[in-house]
Protein backbone atom coordinates (compact mmCIF):
# COMPACT_ATOMS: atom_id res chain seq x y z
CA UNK A 1 0.00 0.00 0.00
CA UNK A 2 1.31 3.45 -1.19
CA UNK A 3 1.39 6.13 1.68
CA UNK A 4 1.78 9.52 0.52
CA UNK A 5 4.43 11.66 2.32
CA UNK A 6 2.90 14.37 4.58
CA UNK A 7 3.40 17.67 3.16
CA UNK A 8 5.56 20.00 5.04
CA UNK A 9 3.22 22.84 6.84
CA UNK A 10 3.33 25.95 5.00
CA UNK A 11 4.44 29.12 6.90
CA UNK A 12 2.36 31.32 8.63
CA UNK A 13 0.44 33.81 6.48
CA UNK A 14 0.52 37.83 6.62
CA UNK A 15 -2.88 37.16 7.69
CA UNK A 16 -2.48 34.90 10.64
CA UNK A 17 0.63 37.53 11.35
CA UNK A 18 -1.44 40.47 11.61
CA UNK A 19 -4.27 39.10 13.62
CA UNK A 20 -1.19 37.17 16.03
CA UNK A 21 -0.39 40.91 16.62
CA UNK A 22 -4.16 42.49 16.80
CA UNK A 23 -4.64 39.96 19.58
CA UNK A 24 -1.69 41.19 21.93
CA UNK A 25 -3.08 44.71 20.93
CA UNK A 26 -6.43 44.09 22.32
CA UNK A 27 -4.47 43.45 25.82
CA UNK A 28 -2.60 46.27 25.21
CA UNK A 29 -3.00 49.43 28.26
CA UNK A 30 -3.94 52.50 28.05
CA UNK A 31 -0.87 53.83 29.61
CA UNK A 32 1.08 51.04 27.01
CA UNK A 33 -0.84 52.83 24.23
CA UNK A 34 0.37 55.61 24.62
CA UNK A 35 3.71 54.81 25.26
CA UNK A 36 3.90 53.14 21.83
CA UNK A 37 2.52 55.82 19.95
CA UNK A 38 4.35 58.48 21.21
CA UNK A 39 7.70 56.52 22.04
CA UNK A 40 9.73 57.23 18.76
CA UNK A 41 8.46 60.59 18.33
CA UNK A 42 9.77 61.24 22.00
CA UNK A 43 13.13 59.43 21.23
CA UNK A 44 13.41 61.66 17.96
CA UNK A 45 12.83 64.94 20.80
CA UNK A 46 15.53 63.33 22.89
CA UNK A 47 18.02 63.10 19.91
CA UNK A 48 16.96 66.52 18.41
CA UNK A 49 18.10 68.35 22.13
CA UNK A 50 21.51 66.74 21.66
CA UNK A 51 21.62 68.04 17.47
CA UNK A 52 20.96 71.48 19.34
CA UNK A 53 23.39 71.27 22.26
CA UNK A 54 26.19 69.96 19.70
CA UNK A 55 25.37 71.73 16.43
CA UNK A 56 25.60 68.67 14.58
CA UNK A 57 23.12 67.33 11.72
CA UNK A 58 19.48 65.39 13.47
CA UNK A 59 20.17 62.23 10.97
CA UNK A 60 23.58 62.04 12.45
CA UNK A 61 23.18 62.37 15.64
CA UNK A 62 20.15 59.49 15.29
CA UNK A 63 22.85 57.39 13.45
CA UNK A 64 25.06 57.81 16.39
CA UNK A 65 22.04 56.58 18.97
CA UNK A 66 20.97 53.76 16.77
CA UNK A 67 24.67 52.48 16.36
CA UNK A 68 25.16 52.62 20.06
CA UNK A 69 22.28 50.35 20.68
CA UNK A 70 22.27 46.79 20.75
CA UNK A 71 22.36 45.31 23.97
CA UNK A 72 21.68 48.55 25.75
CA UNK A 73 19.10 50.40 27.75
CA UNK A 74 17.59 53.34 25.89
CA UNK A 75 18.32 55.64 28.85
CA UNK A 76 22.18 54.62 28.92
CA UNK A 77 22.16 54.40 24.83
CA UNK A 78 21.13 58.16 25.60
CA UNK A 79 23.98 58.95 27.37
CA UNK A 80 26.26 56.77 25.56
CA UNK A 81 25.46 59.15 22.58
CA UNK A 82 25.46 62.24 24.40
CA UNK A 83 29.31 61.09 25.67
CA UNK A 84 30.58 60.05 22.17
CA UNK A 85 29.20 63.37 20.55
CA UNK A 86 30.61 65.76 23.71
CA UNK A 87 33.77 63.58 23.16
CA UNK A 88 33.62 64.40 19.26
CA UNK A 89 33.28 67.89 19.50
CA UNK A 90 35.92 68.15 21.87
CA UNK A 91 38.39 66.90 19.58
CA UNK A 92 38.74 63.82 21.57
CA UNK A 93 39.42 59.80 20.32
CA UNK A 94 36.94 56.83 19.56
CA UNK A 95 39.23 55.40 22.08
CA UNK A 96 38.18 58.11 24.84
CA UNK A 97 34.28 56.76 24.74
CA UNK A 98 33.17 53.57 26.86
CA UNK A 99 29.69 52.80 25.07
CA UNK A 100 27.54 49.62 26.46
CA UNK A 101 27.76 48.02 23.23
CA UNK A 102 30.19 45.94 21.35
CA UNK A 103 33.89 47.31 20.31
CA UNK A 104 32.02 47.26 16.13
CA UNK A 105 29.27 49.61 16.94
CA UNK A 106 31.33 52.21 19.18
CA UNK A 107 33.40 52.43 15.70
CA UNK A 108 30.67 52.15 13.77
CA UNK A 109 29.04 55.47 15.61
CA UNK A 110 32.26 57.21 15.44
CA UNK A 111 32.82 56.31 11.92
CA UNK A 112 29.13 57.95 11.23
CA UNK A 113 30.53 61.14 13.01
CA UNK A 114 33.92 61.16 10.78
CA UNK A 115 32.07 60.83 7.72
CA UNK A 116 29.38 63.50 8.56
CA UNK A 117 27.14 61.93 5.41
CA UNK A 118 24.78 64.00 4.03
CA UNK A 119 21.66 62.64 4.23
CA UNK A 120 19.23 59.93 5.68
CA UNK A 121 19.97 57.48 3.19
CA UNK A 122 23.77 58.03 3.41
CA UNK A 123 23.79 57.50 7.32
CA UNK A 124 21.13 54.36 6.76
CA UNK A 125 24.29 53.06 4.17
CA UNK A 126 27.18 53.56 6.93
CA UNK A 127 24.57 51.43 9.73
CA UNK A 128 24.34 49.05 7.04
CA UNK A 129 22.64 46.44 9.62
CA UNK A 130 18.83 45.77 9.34
CA UNK A 131 17.92 46.21 12.28
CA UNK A 132 19.47 49.03 13.74
CA UNK A 133 18.68 50.95 10.65
CA UNK A 134 15.55 50.18 11.06
CA UNK A 135 15.77 51.33 14.22
CA UNK A 136 17.13 54.94 12.73
CA UNK A 137 14.88 55.04 10.02
CA UNK A 138 11.76 54.73 12.97
CA UNK A 139 13.54 57.41 15.15
CA UNK A 140 13.87 59.63 11.70
CA UNK A 141 9.76 58.79 11.42
CA UNK A 142 9.79 56.54 8.52
CA UNK A 143 6.75 53.97 8.67
CA UNK A 144 9.14 50.89 8.97
CA UNK A 145 9.48 49.28 12.76
CA UNK A 146 12.00 47.12 14.02
CA UNK A 147 12.00 43.44 13.93
CA UNK A 148 13.52 41.92 16.88
CA UNK A 149 12.72 38.66 18.57
CA UNK A 150 9.99 39.80 20.45
CA UNK A 151 8.06 41.28 17.27
CA UNK A 152 8.78 37.44 16.19
CA UNK A 153 6.90 36.10 19.42
CA UNK A 154 3.96 38.56 18.68
CA UNK A 155 3.46 38.02 15.11
CA UNK A 156 3.94 34.46 15.57
CA UNK A 157 1.79 33.71 18.93
CA UNK A 158 4.97 32.14 20.11
CA UNK A 159 6.72 32.71 23.55
CA UNK A 160 10.23 31.49 23.20
CA UNK A 161 13.75 33.07 24.67
CA UNK A 162 15.34 35.13 22.66
CA UNK A 163 18.15 32.61 22.07
CA UNK A 164 15.01 30.01 20.65
CA UNK A 165 14.04 32.78 18.17
CA UNK A 166 15.22 31.45 14.38
CA UNK A 167 17.26 33.78 12.07
CA UNK A 168 15.18 36.39 10.23
CA UNK A 169 16.22 36.84 7.05
CA UNK A 170 15.19 39.39 4.65
CA UNK A 171 11.85 38.27 3.15
CA UNK A 172 10.35 37.18 6.95
CA UNK A 173 11.50 41.16 7.98
CA UNK A 174 9.68 42.44 5.29
CA UNK A 175 6.43 40.25 5.97
CA UNK A 176 6.55 40.62 9.79
CA UNK A 177 6.78 44.57 8.81
CA UNK A 178 3.65 44.79 6.29
CA UNK A 179 1.72 42.77 8.87
CA UNK A 180 2.53 45.50 11.60
CA UNK A 181 1.81 47.88 9.23
CA UNK A 182 -1.94 46.29 8.34
CA UNK A 183 -2.33 46.06 12.07
CA UNK A 184 -1.06 49.65 13.10
CA UNK A 185 -3.58 50.84 10.09
CA UNK A 186 -6.72 49.24 11.86
CA UNK A 187 -6.17 51.30 14.35
CA UNK A 188 -4.89 54.73 13.04
CA UNK A 189 -1.46 53.78 13.73
CA UNK A 190 2.20 53.82 12.13
CA UNK A 191 3.68 50.26 11.84
CA UNK A 192 6.51 51.43 14.21
CA UNK A 193 3.45 52.54 16.46
CA UNK A 194 1.91 49.00 16.48
CA UNK A 195 5.33 47.08 17.35
CA UNK A 196 5.97 49.47 20.28
CA UNK A 197 2.96 49.35 21.66
CA UNK A 198 2.96 45.46 21.48
CA UNK A 199 6.40 44.89 22.46
CA UNK A 200 5.62 46.29 25.95
CA UNK A 201 2.40 44.76 26.84
CA UNK A 202 4.18 41.77 25.28
CA UNK A 203 6.98 41.98 27.81
CA UNK A 204 4.82 42.64 30.60
CA UNK A 205 2.36 39.63 29.70
CA UNK A 206 4.85 37.50 30.07
CA UNK A 207 7.25 39.02 32.16
CA UNK A 208 10.46 39.14 29.97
Amino acid sequence: MHLDKPKPKKGKTMTQYTRNILKVFNQVSLEEYEHGKDWYSNALNECQAMADKYELPLHIVVGVVAALSPTNRWERNLVDADNMLACYVEGGYVEDTAPCTYKKMRDKAWDILQTNPHSIEDTAFILRGPKITDFFLCIMGQDVCVIDGHAWCIANADRRTMQEVPSIGKKLRKDLQTAYSRAGKKHGMTAYQMQAATWVAWKRMHNV
